[in-house]
């Protein structure tokens, strides 16, 4: 009888402690779906910050910096400012110093020369030391008398001035016999132009081609 009760009590007790493992196991189960997990938030990237390689890098490139070239100047081919004052000077006219002219620091000579009757101005320009622009020739007379004639010699004389492709007699004749009028030609691809009036005449020589 002892052990048959014995035997119910343990049976008993098995029961109960396998009752309340799966009571406690089903709790912790319960517990586990009701807390929230985490969740991923998708941060949005900010825009990074430019560099200075960046900022470089949206910037022209220096070919692209670079200035579009101007109109090559129009010089009288194969003339240099040397060429024109000393010839001059070898006719007693007293030559200026180079001056710089206007915003584009364009160069001038001046050379002058006086007479009883007579002045006589010659100004030589150009953009640099080594080439010429214009030369434009004038001479004034207060002898109306002799004053053609004064012009035909002074201008006729410029007129032979050493440049490439030059032709000095055709262009000293052509002067000789416009002088007095307006009148312009082509000698040797540079362009003369006569003008004038009561006693002054000037002679002007450029290259209008570029």
């Amino acid at each position: 009888m002892r052990a048959t009760l014995l035997a119910a009590t343990l049976a008993m007790a098995i029961i109960m402690v396998g009752c309340g493992e799966k009571g406690a196991g089903q709790g912790s189960g319960h517990v586990s779906d009701a807390e929230p997990r985490p969740r991923q938030i998708k941060q949005e990237q900010k825009p990074q910050p430019e560099t200075v390689k960046d900022e470089v890098a949206k910037k022209p490139s220096q070919e692209e910096q670079k200035p579009e070239p101007g109109p090559a100047p129009r010089n009288i081919p194969g003339l240099t400012p040397q060429e024109v004052y000393l010839n001059l000077e070898i006719r007693d006219f007293k030559c200026s110093e180079p001056e710089l002219m206007g915003p584009d620091n364009q160069v001038r000579w001046t050379c002058e020369k006086q007479e009883a009757n007579s002045e006589y101005l010659v100004e030589i320009n150009s953009s640099d030391a080594n080439s010429v622009r214009l030369v434009e020739a004038t001479v004034i007379t207060s002898d109306p008398a002799h004053a053609d004639a004064v012009a035909q010699d002074f201008l006729g004389y410029v007129a032979t001035i050493p440049y490439e492709g030059a032709h000095p007699e055709e262009a000293k004749a052509w002067v000789k016999q416009n002088v007095g009028s307006k009148a312009s030609a082509e000698v040797g691809g540079v362009s003369y132009t006569l003008g004038g009036k009561a006693g002054r005449h000037f002679l002007k020589l450029e290259n209008l081609e570029g």
